[in-house]
């Protein structure tokens, strides 16, 4: 059986950067730090994990995200880290199913990223994440 991978944050888009920091101060969240992601056209910003997962509060500025949800936003990802995003890409193939992005992409941290579409897990969006100090993997730009 495959260990289950360790999860890395939850995605939550929100539609202005006001908003996303007005529902950080209502659930005490600090920002640990931010990113911007061309591919998806987002700004990202992490929270401080404080002994739990950190939240990562997606901004879009146009592109697909911006309609998540209506434009209102709302929970997007779970993210599982994962040691080798390759070999995972390898094995959905194997199983009928494929990552969204033909490359991983660098994410708004230090790490590669990818996602697996809802239409294989019954709705829920997964984003994998492939830490790059920890593999001494380098970031395709």
């Amino acid at each position: 059986m495959t260990p289950q991978p360790p999860l890395h944050h939850v995605g939550i888009v929100s539609p202005s950067e006001e908003e996303a920091m007005a529902l950080m101060r209502l659930l005490g969240l600090e920002e640990d730090y931010r990113g911007y992601v061309p591919q998806w056209s987002a700004l990202c910003i992490f929270t401080k994990p404080n002994g739990a997962s950190p939240i990562e509060f997606v901004i879009p500025d146009g592109g697909p995200l911006a309609r998540f949800n209506k434009g209102a936003g709302g929970l997007h990802h779970i993210a599982l880290q994962v040691s080798d995003l390759d070999a995972l890409a390898a094995r959905l193939v194997a199983e009928d199913m494929k990552l969204l992005e033909a490359e991983h992409v660098k994410g708004a941290g230090d790490f590669l990223c990818n996602f697996l579409s809802p239409l294989y897990t019954r709705g829920v969006t997964i984003e994998f994440v492939q830490l790059l100090s920890a593999t001494g993997v380098s970031a395709k730009s």
